[in-house]
């Protein structure tokens, strides 16, 4: 029985007008708006171009389909299936890649497109595995993965087309019956296939197939007729080929040789037209076969003259062994042994070491029909010393192998105790590594456990301080001016003099008290408490802009109250030693990074000088952003103006809390 491979059977999924089809989805391509269904579209034609062979147009086709769409996790997986089916037959590494990502993607999904994809991808896998000859598995890939994930989405023209693999693997394994019983269960859902599909044609011709090679014949005529009745309405249909070749095997198997030559022929004309060579080959290894059966042995020798003027079919060394042989047969049965040895040499010439022992007995047998007998026993001495030769040679690789594999042992040991020792020391060195990264770790927490401590207690003074000067001496100021404003109005001028000092004094008590625990934080947030920072810094030489961007209200407080400390610290450093016109803050968040710039066009600094003597301001500043696991940049010189980016982690605070 002819062995057929499954991948070719794709050309399934597409419907019996091939053209109408392409220019069906080349239309909707060119014209699609939505990206969506574009990149769709698009895959779509890429699966065309690869069941039609060719690569170039179906890589075009992939790639626009990508273009379509950034980070859709359904879109990326089709992507991936159509990776599979372009790469199939030229790539199976790739293809494999492609296979689990598009599996990792979809298995998320529950939608009749995403179990049909998946079907499709893991379908593959089957033709992987055959083409290793490996049919057990990809039957169990088939029935066990690929037919679930089929019935799941509802696509009943699927289901039969993957029914017809299962049947197709089973006729390769002889398995006629089991076979039968698939293509019966297409035959049975043909109410629900598309008008259009041709899936249902090629279970008729298959299911013929296996009634022929099971000596049906009756069974085998009723499915052929029926796939005729098909075919008739469909010319462009790609299916005439394999019609010819089993309704040629039926009439050959009825004994109507003629017939059986007839269709082959229309077989192999359409195989050409279609440039199918495989089909073609099939076809002509028929077609001779039959010839050589009915001894219409000129009829064979002009078939193979004009199956090599095809430079097409020639081309494939299989093909053009198989004709050599055949010339080579079809000559000595014509008794033109001269020729037929010829043609047996160009054989030989192409066949591999495994059949050369075989090839040179068939020349023999050739050359003793037209030589003398002093050459035969030329030959026979010559066989026999080269049989000697042999047996010494074989003997001489024996020898080689057994001392090649004590070498090979003896070097993989050698290699394994290298391994072994070389393992040892890293995993000795890497112990190392991890003890010192642990003892560094401990360092750190060590060192943000005292920072926090240091910020916490610092924060706490400040508070209490500002609670005693706005409570404190703040109510005693206020005390006395209102005693004052009470007095006789003797000396009116010097008391309003004093009681105008005294609210000074008490402006100055609340800034400072303001800075030292900053009410508009506490009660409003840090968005309203940096805004009010920025104008109680201000002045009339120096004007603060203030920027927020989707600043989160939700900021632990501690966290809230560090960002504050290193903005105020920050516009002070500007204003009292740069003395800038304009200071630019922009404070923004995005997730749990919180972004701060402070950019003024004051006199700048030399930052060099940063490393060698930082104010305890800047040390400050350094503290909070390391507690918080953030970064500084500054970037300044002399008479530029300054700019400071600090990027800050909002959840550090209370993750270095609960450590």
């Amino acid at each position: 029985m002819m062995v057929i491979f499954t991948g070719l059977l794709c050309e399934a999924q597409l419907p019996l007008n091939h053209k109408a089809y392409h220019d069906s989805l080349y239309s909707v391509f060119r014209t699609q708006k939505n990206d969506s269904a574009k990149a769709r579209t698009a895959f779509q034609l890429a699966h065309y171009w690869a069941v039609k062979r060719d690569q170039k147009k179906a890589e075009k086709y992939l790639a626009a389909g990508r273009s379509c769409f950034k980070d859709n996790r359904f879109l990326l997986g089709m992507y991936y299936s159509s990776v599979i089916e372009v790469y199939l037959d030229t790539d199976p590494v790739k293809t494999r890649k492609a296979l689990h990502k598009a599996d990792s993607l979809l298995s998320v999904f529950h939608s009749s497109d995403a179990y049909y994809t998946l079907a499709r991808s893991w379908y593959s896998e089957a033709i992987n595995a055959q083409k290793v000859n490996d049919e057990k598995k990809a039957l169990e890939i088939i029935i066990n993965k690929v037919i679930p994930l089929v019935k799941k989405s509802g696509k009943q023209d699927s289901l039969a087309m993957f029914y017809s693999q299962v049947g197709i693997l089973l006729m390769n394994s002889d398995q006629l019956e089991n076979a039968e019983e698939y293509f019966s269960r297409i035959i049975e859902m043909k109410s629900s296939l598309p008008a259009n599909s041709n899936i249902l044609v090629r279970a008729y011709i298959y299911s013929a197939e296996a009634f022929v090679y099971g000596k049906k014949l009756s069974q085998a005529k009723s499915r052929l007729d029926k796939a005729w009745e098909i075919l008739a309405k469909n010319p462009e249909s790609t299916d005439y080929g394999d019609y010819y070749k089993v309704t040629g095997n039926y009439f050959e198997k009825t004994g109507k040789h003629d017939e059986a030559i007839r269709y082959y022929d229309k077989g192999i004309e359409f195989a050409k037209s279609i440039e199918d060579t495989y089909l073609e080959s099939d076809l002509v290894r028929y077609r001779l076969g039959l010839l050589f059966e009915t001894k219409q042995y000129d009829q064979a020798k002009k078939m193979l003259n004009q199956v090599m003027l095809s430079s097409r079919y020639m081309v494939d060394l299989d093909n053009r062994k198989e004709v050599y042989g055949q010339m080579a047969k079809v000559s000595h049965a014509l008794g033109q042994d001269t020729e037929a040895y010829q043609w047996q040499l160009k054989y030989s010439s192409l066949s591999d070491s495994l059949h050369v022992a075989r090839s040179d007995e068939d020349i023999a047998e050739i050359e003793a029909k037209f030589k003398n007998s002093e050459k035969e026993k030329t030959i026979a001495r010559l066989q026999a010393d080269k049989k000697q030769s042999e047996l010494n040679s074989k003997n001489h690789k024996l020898t080689s192998w057994i001392l090649g594999i004590t070498v090979t042992t003896l070097l993989i040991g050698v290699l394994f105790l290298a391994y072994y020792y070389k393992s040892a020391k890293k995993l000795a060195k890497q112990k190392e590594i991890n003890h010192e990264q642990h003892l560094k770790e401990m360092e750190n927490q060590h060192r943000l456990t005292l920072v926090q401590a240091m910020l916490g207690a610092e924060e706490r003074e400040r508070q209490r301080i500002g609670r005693d000067l706005h409570d404190g001496l703040g109510g005693m100021l206020a005390g006395i001016k209102m005693n004052l404003s009470q007095q006789p109005q003797s000396e009116y001028h010097n008391l309003n003099i004093v009681i105008s000092r005294l609210d000074e004094s008490v402006t100055e008590l609340r800034r400072i008290a303001r800075n030292m625990m900053p009410e508009s934080l506490l009660k409003i947030g840090l968005e309203t408490a940096l805004r009010d920072l920025c104008e109680l810094l201000q002045n009339d030489d120096t004007e603060i802009e203030f920027q927020a961007i989707d600043i989160d209200e939700n900021i632990p407080a501690a966290t809230q109250m560090h960002i504050y400390r290193i903005v105020q610290e920050l516009l002070s450093n500007a204003v009292r030693h740069g003395k800038p016109s304009h200071i630019i803050l922009q404070c923004s968040q995005n997730h749990n990074r919180f972004y701060i710039t402070a950019e003024d066009d004051g006199a700048g600094f030399d930052t060099s000088l940063i490393e060698k003597s930082p104010g305890i301001g800047l040390s400050n500043i350094k503290n909070r952003i390391a507690y918080l696991k953030g970064t500084m940049e500054i970037v300044s010189a002399e008479n530029e103006g300054t700019v400071i980016n600090i990027e800050l982690d909002v959840e550090a605070g209370s993750q270095n809390r609960v450590v």
